[in-house]
């Protein structure tokens, strides 16, 4: 039991009742959840607002309800009012879990493309310096050898702090995150402390949500207002939007970067199918690295976590190690073999410049064979980078087949008319098959000795969105069983 006097510690608020005395047993933002003695915050939300399960929240037991607006509820229940239930939780779930942010090293990543990777690898470094971590990210949220669902990239701040405590309790002391731009929009992460930001780089994505690529890129720069005075920005060079913020950002930076002269930098690239190897240069030292990630775009997160790794003054030798002992990252560019004579690799790219990274990679090592992509775009989401998606899939490939990802609320047809929209005219190595098992039937069988298919846009997800039902869909499963039934 929490004092309320304590969880409220800093909130602006407003009661008609002393809360001396007073405690709660949980805090949460979901009526359904509510059980006796918890305390109940009515965010206001994007699709629902909370404001209209207060009602719900007291039938269940809740003892205490944070709102922005005032409401009929009995006497034994304590009505807090904030201007900002947003900001205000926070606030109290930092409070209630004891500000464990300040208790913890974090590292926050943050950017288009490339977070996920980055989180596993140094998460992996971590491993390697014998360092316990935690990793809150897209695939799932990990304590140590602890495996839990994540619902979203970055969770509410309720979720967030509960898992600070969680891996404080565990005996975890560093955290990996990713950190997205709706999270901190919506002030998921104000009350977390970052000791190293990562900022990966800027591309098109989420315009349905933020509407311009300004607003998304300012939506991103907030992370660079939560580091810690000794904290340290780790800064892609090679973006031109993200490298001007060095004059921006009060804190110590280190650039990376293949291109443009960095801090951290990668020389002698030398790529292949099975791995890659380069040398990296840096203020503290030099050193060769071969790795099992491919691509010039691993290439650059490599280079970011090896950075990261500088900033946490983890040596050199060990930095190399987590890098050359790491395998992979679940639907990144991930292999799928059942023993067929052609490659076949599952990867998340849902963007033109994700598909770009995969694609001209693939063509730059195997220039004399066949590529076979399979793609779609998902339902509800920026609508501008479907024929942008579709003309460089048609571009690097020999063979695209358009398909369905998940379409939530959208008819796929009209998606796949949208992606179509771009290569029209221009291109007619396509063919469309809108549902995504056959679609992924259709290539593989077209894939002969030495070719190269590649499902893109879902990844590591198990599911497909049709309206509001997930049905169950794993491409890596998928593809398994389609080989099985052709070798």
């Amino acid at each position: 039991m929490i004092r309320l006097k304590d969880i409220l510690n800093q909130v602006p608020y407003k009661t008609k009742r002393g809360i001396s005395g007073i405690t709660v047993k949980r805090i949460t933002d979901d009526s359904r959840k509510v059980a006796p003695g918890d305390l109940f915050i009515a965010l206001p939300g994007y699709n629902v607002d909370g404001y209209k399960f207060i009602g719900v929240a007291i039938k269940n037991g809740a003892r205490v309800i944070v709102s922005e607006k005032d409401f009929e509820a009995p006497k034994n229940v304590i009505k807090v009012i904030v201007k900002d239930a947003r900001a205000a939780s926070g606030l109290i779930a930092a409070n209630f879990y004891g500000r464990p942010s300040k208790k913890l090293r974090i590292v926050g990543v943050t950017g288009t493309n490339g977070k996920t990777t980055i989180t596993y690898i140094i998460e992996n470094i971590f491993k390697e310096a014998g360092i316990p971590a935690g990793v809150i990210g897209t695939i799932n949220y990990r304590i140590g050898a602890r495996r839990l669902p994540a619902a979203n990239t970055t969770p509410g701040p309720i979720e967030l702090q509960a898992l600070f405590g969680k891996m404080l309790k565990s005996g975890v002391k560093d955290v990996v995150m990713e950190v997205s731009s709706h999270s901190l929009d919506q002030g998921r992460v104000d009350r977390v402390l970052f000791d190293v930001g990562i900022f990966t780089n800027i591309t098109k994505e989420h315009l349905d949500y933020h509407k311009t690529i300004k607003k998304y890129f300012a939506a991103k720069v907030k992370l660079f207002d939560k580091l810690t005075d000794g904290a340290v920005a780790v800064l892609n060079n090679d973006d031109r939007m993200v490298s001007g913020l060095k004059k921006r950002i009060k804190n110590r930076s280190l650039t990376y970067g293949l291109t443009n002269r960095s801090d951290v930098m990668a020389c002698s690239i030398k790529l292949s199918l099975d791995k890659t190897s380069f040398s990296v240069k840096t203020p503290v030292g030099s050193f060769a690295v071969s790795t099992r990630l491919i691509g010039r775009h691993n290439v650059s997160n490599i280079l970011a976590s090896v950075a990261a790794g500088i900033a946490l003054k983890i040596p050199l030798g060990l930095i190399k190690k987590g890098i050359e002992s790491f395998k992979a990252v679940p639907g990144r560019l991930e292999l799928v073999d059942e023993g067929q004579p052609f490659k076949v690799f599952v990867d998340f790219a849902h963007t033109e410049n994700a598909l770009y990274n995969i694609l001209s990679l693939l063509r730059e090592v195997v220039p004399n064979r066949n590529i076979i992509t399979v793609f779609g775009c998902g339902g509800n989401r920026d609508r501008a980078k479907r024929p942008l998606m579709g003309n460089v899939a048609c571009k690097f490939s020999d063979n695209v087949i358009i398909t369905s990802d998940n379409p939530r609320f959208e008819d796929p047809s009209a998606i796949i008319s949208q992606i179509e929209s771009g290569i029209r005219g221009e291109f007619s190595n396509y063919d469309i098959v809108e549902d995504r098992r056959d679609a992924i039937d259709k290539a593989l069988s077209m894939a002969s000795k030495g070719d190269v298919v590649v499902i893109a846009g879902k990844g590591h997800e198990k599911c497909q969105i049709i309206r509001e039902v997930s049905k169950p869909f794993d491409d890596c499963a998928v593809v398994r069983s389609v080989l099985r039934k052709m070798i």
